[in-house]
């Protein structure tokens, strides 16, 4: 998968919102995060600029810019967001909300949270 900066902002915008729906940043939901990026070759300083960008970022602009991925990006970052919400062990009630959310309103395709964590893993 191929993103532009701003692309990959928006996924991290979006992970950021899952990491902090339940009112807590844990740990291992961060190290998802933080292994997601090191997989797209982000380094520390970066991810620092990547982040702050992230914080920055609207909902608006985040749900533009993945809107226009392809369904199968699409697939990879709802199972991503998944990955996140289940990092804990625990998925919260509004981990889950907050992912449907995005879902809808970036017009992801419709797949089981199992599917999109299993495509995430697997790709």
């Amino acid at each position: 998968m191929r993103l532009t900066v701003k692309q990959l902002t928006a996924v991290l915008k979006a992970g950021l919102i899952v990491t902090n729906a339940d009112g807590e940043t844990k740990k291992e939901e961060m190290e998802i995060v933080v292994r997601e990026l090191v997989s797209f070759g982000i380094n520390q300083e970066q991810g620092s600029q990547l982040y702050d960008a992230a914080v920055a970022m609207s909902t608006e602009d985040m749900v533009d810019q993945l809107k226009g991925l392809s369904n199968d990006d699409k697939k990879y970052i709802s199972g991503y967001l998944i990955a996140i919400s289940v990092a804990d062990g625990d998925v919260a009630d509004n981990e889950a909300k907050a992912w449907a959310a995005i879902c809808n309103l970036c017009e992801f395709p419709e797949v089981s949270v199992e599917d999109a964590y299993n495509y995430w893993r697997n790709n």
